[in-house]
Formats: C-alpha cells, structure tokens, sequence
C-alpha cells in the first residue's frame, strides 16, 4: 500500500472520529436540553416515580426479621407545641399526623416492615414518652414526619376568608431535607446512613431536595448528598427528636408549607404513594448493607450505594 493511499485513509477515519464525537455532542445538547424542559417539583406536571423495592434475599424468612420503624408525626406535644401554619392556615401538628398515618398505611401494605406510630390525629404526648416507647419496642429507625416553613412570607387569602403566611409565586425554597444529628459518635454513621439514604430516594422517586439556603450556616450544615443536613443549632437549643433516641433518628421535612404548589401536591394520593415507596427502599436499601439478621435497633452504619 502506498503512502497516499495510507494518508487517505487515516484522513477518513479521522473524519469518522470528528463526526462521531459531534453526533454524541448533539445528543448529549439535546438530553440536556429535553431535562431542562421538563417540568420541575412543586409544579402540577412534574411526575413523580413510585419506586419498585429491592426483592427479598433468600433465606431472609426466619432469618433476618422485618425492620422496625417507628414514624413519629413531629409537635402534637403539649404546652401549644402545633409547629408552623400552612399557606391554607393548617397547623404543622395535624399535617404531620396525617402525612404519618398514610405513611404507616403504605408501609404496612408491602409486607416488609414492623411499624408503630408515636401518636394519632388529635393525640397530644411528650417527646419524652415517643423517646422511650421507640426504645423499649426495639425500633431500628425513628422517622420523624414534618413540614417546613422557609425564606420571606407574605400574607395570601384562603378559603373561609382567612389571611395565611405563603411564597407567593416563589418556589426557591420548596423542596424536602433530612436532618439529622451527629453528637453522639456511636450513633452518627447510622443516623447518617438513613438520612442519605432516603434523601436519595425521594431524590430519584422526582421530590426535590431543598438547596439549605435558609438553614446554611446557623441552623443546619449540608453534607455530600442533597437534601441532606446536620443539626448546627447551638448546644442548647438542638432538635431533641433527633440527639436524644438511642437509634437511628432522622426528621423528614417533606416541604415548604408556605409553598402553594407544593402544599397542593402533598394533598394528592400519587404523592403519598411515591413518599412511602421512598421510605420504604431507603430503609431495605440498609437493611441489604448487613447481610445477616440483626438485633433490634442495629440497622447498619453503611451508606446507602
């Protein structure tokens, strides 16, 4: 072969290369592109993705028992301890609790889990007490259910007349975040794990993570993992529910209650469902980490992958 013919076929194959390489570009231009587009959470046309769970390992029956989750719907405490007003002028209390109860409906529905709630809709009751029973039960995680109240707020009409504190039109500080605490070495890895954990799920089931923008640097620090945060209150003042069980204990802040949007779409089944199906994997997704049956409250430390 002589050398232009040798020239002109590496000449071709570059050009192959070249043209390659820009087909990928525009493909990867027009993904982006497609993403971009598509609508965003809180607003009514973003999806939301009900995850299928990891299937159960062989030889789990009798082997490994069920997790034990304990679902605490955060205030209903006594003294006037009702949390944040919505934009619709509900009180946090009553939110939590039936967020809690449809989370605990969609738990107990795929069989996997051991399940007990703190307290039920119109049920007022110490931390303490919640603290204590979580304990004595044996629970392996306390997820405690609230909502948020986040940035500046104005005044909107609601139903019946009432004027109640919301966003506007504003969605930057809609979003969920899991918060946890890391004053106790020997409980932070696991209490770590499951706040990553379940941030990432929600994550990809199509919630999204709240970017810290109100809590940074004063009340909360965020770690590698959106939507996730340590509590940075000062000592005196950090969140009880989360320094005090002797477990793996996270807050889900399922969203910014001043949000009209984002509010609207926690009152819609499909949520729900995603939102349990979300829990639900997160704490499977430990639960695989360990490999072998574990004594109550000793879900492992691991990471979620």
């Amino acid at each position: 072969m002589d050398s232009s013919h040798l020239k002109m076929q590496r000449g071709i194959a570059s050009c192959h290369t070249a043209l390659r390489a820009l087909v990928l570009l525009a493909l990867a231009i027009l993904g982006s592109a497609a993403a971009s587009s598509r609508p965003r959470w809180p607003l009514p046309d973003a999806a939301l993705q009900v995850l299928a769970l990891p299937p159960a390992q062989d030889g789990d029956v009798g082997i490994r028992r069920k997790p034990r989750i304990y679902i605490d719907p955060g205030h209903g405490a006594p003294r006037g301890n009702t949390g944040n007003t919505s934009c619709v002028c509900e009180s946090e209390e009553v939110f939590n609790a039936r967020t809690a109860e449809k989370l605990y409906r969609g738990l107990a529905a795929t069989g996997r889990f051991e399940l007990k709630l703190s307290r039920k809709q119109g049920q007022t009751r110490a931390y303490q007490a919640r603290v204590r029973e979580a304990e004595a039960w044996g629970a392996d995680v306390l997820l405690g259910i609230h909502s948020d109240c986040r940035g500046e707020l104005v005044y909107c009409a609601a139903d019946g007349g009432q004027s109640c504190p919301c966003s506007g039109e504003s969605h930057d500080a809609a979003g969920f975040s899991l918060l946890y605490s890391d004053e106790d070495p020997e409980l932070t890895g696991r209490r770590l794990g499951l706040a990553q954990a379940l941030a990432r799920r929600m994550k990809e089931a199509g919630f999204l993570p709240y970017d810290g923008a109100e809590y940074v640097p004063y009340l909360y620090e965020s770690d590698d993992v959106e939507g996730s945060f340590v509590d940075r209150h000062s000592p005196g003042r950090r969140i009880y529910m989360l320094r005090k069980p002797r477990l793996a204990s996270v807050i889900v802040e399922t969203h910014h209650a001043s949000d009209p949007e984002e509010r609207q779409r926690w009152e819609e089944p499909r949520t729900h469902e995603a939102f349990a199906a979300a829990v639900a994997a997160a704490v499977l997704d430990l639960q695989a980490h360990q490999g072998s049956a574990q004594e109550p409250g000793q879900l492992p430390s691991a990471r979620a992958p």
